[in-house]
């Protein structure tokens, strides 16, 4: 249980993507004992945030459908109906689901299962006592995701378009950057191919 006054973090899971090199939806690819969603939301229910919004686009009820009736009651889900335009409209969609009292969004991508819950909360602890605008993990001396986002830079990061995410805002806030190093190589893995799948999943 946190402290009283802590400041509020909500996970932001990205999933709206239609995997075209794929040629499936990977959210739905098998992973352990469900999918790569489930697993990338298990994580992030490990973690210490406030609130959770899952953006779906492509499959989008495909996908409702297939996650257990038990996690639905602990997030919310949005429909981004724009997803064919890019990553900006889904993290438009996310960031405007999430509720008033949410001082920083935690931008987790739907394709990325392996980040550990403990990594996440280095992130949200580092944000949680310093108050830094933007918190990157760092493995090895390479930035990778989950990144978060304080509520400042909400509306720069809403006003995106096209296929970018909210990294296209940074280079006009470098000073506000804060690198958390990490011993996790998952938060440079992520599942774009059907190779990128195979292999990781020999070695989860």
């Amino acid at each position: 249980m946190r402290r009283e006054g802590n400041l509020r973090v909500g996970a932001l899971i990205l999933a709206a993507g239609k995997s075209v090199r794929m040629g499936e939806a990977k959210q739905l690819l098998a992973l352990g004992n469900g999918t790569v969603l489930e697993k990338t939301l298990e994580n992030v229910r490990r973690a210490d945030v406030d609130e959770i919004v899952i953006v779906l686009g492509a499959s989008a009820d495909v996908i409702r459908e297939q996650l257990p009736a038990a996690v639905l009651e602990h997030v919310k889900i949005v429909v981004n109906s724009d997803y064919e335009t890019g990553m900006a409209s889904s993290l438009r969609a996310g960031l405007d689901g999430l509720g008033p009292e949410i001082n920083a969004a935690l931008i987790v991508l739907g394709d990325q299962p392996f980040v550990r819950p403990a990594t996440l909360d280095r992130i949200l602890e580092k944000y949680r006592d310093t108050g830094p605008r933007i918190v990157i993990p760092v493995h090895n001396g390479r930035r990778g995701n989950p990144v978060l986002l304080d509520r400042s830079l909400f509306a720069e990061a809403m006003a995106l378009v096209g296929d970018v995410g909210c990294r296209a805002i940074f280079g006009r806030h470098t000073e506000a950057i804060i690198g958390v190093d990490v011993d996790d190589p998952g938060i440079l893995l992520d599942i774009d191919s059907r190779e990128d799948y195979e292999r990781l999943r020999r070695q989860g």
